[in-house]
């Protein structure tokens, strides 16, 4: 199966970049559509725009990049309502805060990377590039400094551990609907990759977070990953 950063010419990328800095979305867009001139770019500057462009464009959206610090909103309230919208959504959060509180919100609200804004364009790309083969991706310096902290340790300490525990057994379609989930694939996209319904894929991902005691994607993720699953991270 192709990955989504080798899909076929006939499919455009589609990107979300949220920012309510001008200068921001239009040095995103201006990057994004540098790496495939043929991708489609739609930004936002605020909570409202933000949530139409998701309601328009979710089901067909391949990554969103979204700042936590817009004017409108608190905190993480915006991914909150996203999430609650298009919890399937691929999302890389960029953001001057890199503090360990928000790190750990955003990744148990299944972001699929946390980039803070000082971060060089080599590293944003690097970022996009990882995420959209299915990784989480948090800087180095990051992931040393969290977890001299113990953050990842209470990130992931409600996923069950499978070394002292029954094995996780997944059907063979299920296991082909994680491949796609560790992709980055919407669910649309699942539904055209294996010729099945919209209810049935879902119904396929509900099990697979039942399965690992996951939440979101990114948690199912992590977790089939520890389980011995061959997804990327």
């Amino acid at each position: 199966m192709e990955s989504d950063a080798r899909r076929p010419l006939f499919l455009k990328m589609k990107y979300l970049v949220v920012d309510d800095h001008a200068l921001v979305t239009t040095a995103l867009s201006m990057l994004l559509q540098t790496r495939d001139p043929e991708a489609e770019v739609h930004t936002a500057a605020n909570a409202a725009e933000a949530l139409a462009l998701i309601d328009e464009h979710g089901e067909s959206t391949d990554l969103l990049i979204l700042d936590l610090s817009l004017p409108d909103v608190k905190g993480t309230e915006l991914m909150e309502e996203i999430v609650n919208r298009m919890p399937m959504l691929k999302i890389l959060v960029l953001s001057g805060l890199v503090d360990q509180q928000s790190i750990m919100r955003v990744l148990q609200l299944g972001a699929a990377g946390f980039v803070p804004k000082s971060l060089d364009t080599d590293m944003l790309e690097a970022a996009i590039d990882f995420v959209m083969r299915g990784g989480v991706y948090i800087p180095t310096k990051l992931l040393a400094e969290n977890q001299r902290a113990g953050f990842f340790t209470q990130t992931v300490k409600h996923i069950p551990r499978t070394d002292d525990a029954e094995p996780v057994h997944l059907t063979e379609r299920q296991k082909d609907v994680l491949h796609l989930l560790a992709q980055g694939a919407p669910i649309k996209r699942i539904c055209r990759e294996l010729n099945l319904s919209e209810g049935t894929v879902k119904t396929h991902v509900a099990a697979i977070y039942r399965a690992f005691g996951a939440s979101n994607r990114t948690e199912a993720l992590l977790a089939a990953r520890r389980a011995g699953f061959d997804v990327l991270f």
